[in-house]
């Protein structure tokens, strides 16, 4: 009984730590880095293609992403089988609320991946075709730009409003 508290315990610092970590990775980009960069065009284009090319961001958020999926998929299995089964654990209102924050939480993990990776490698693309080219770009090329940078800064949005979701139905499940 001692050693499965501890692998829950383990689970749980798992779940919790890198669920502060994504959930932190996506605020500071869509509050901070976002806008900043945005205001200091086409200076801060340097720096994003640094920060989500070469030190591959959206990957690493990913990742992180899993791990608190996972984690957080294995204590969520625990509560089910502590319920008595799934629609056991649907009939606590705590139940209903951590179901409401994994939807929420898989809901922001399927936006970055399906939607915020592919845009920032087809926006790191284009950089690297502005940048091979000789002068100006091109209008054409310089409105897809504009098109991708609006459309990953609203999927990032949506993310972060998911994990908002995602943080309110965890953090209050027990008092629902």
């Amino acid at each position: 009984m001692i050693a499965a508290e501890w692998f829950f315990i383990v689970f749980r610092i798992l779940h919790i730590g890198a669920g502060t970590v994504w959930v932190g990775s996506v605020f500071f980009l869509v509050v901070f880095v976002q806008p900043s960069a945005a205001a200091i065009a086409p200076a801060g284009a340097p720096f994003m293609s640094e920060l989500l090319g070469a030190r591959r961001l959206v990957d690493r958020i990913l990742i992180i992403a899993s791990v608190t999926i996972a984690a957080g998929l294995i204590l969520y299995l625990r509560d089910m089988n502590d319920a008595g089964g799934f629609g056991d654990l649907l009939g606590t209102h705590s139940g209903v609320a951590l179901t409401i924050g994994g939807v929420a939480a898989l809901a922001a993990f399927l936006v970055g991946l399906f939607g915020t990776r592919p845009n920032v490698q087809r926006l790191l693309a284009l950089g690297r075709q502005i940048a091979s080219s000789e002068g100006p770009p091109s209008p054409d090329l310089t409105a897809k730009v504009q098109s991708l940078q609006d459309l990953i800064k609203t999927l990032a949005r949506t993310s972060l409003g998911l994990l908002g979701i995602t943080v309110v139905a965890m953090a209050t499940a027990r008092y629902w």
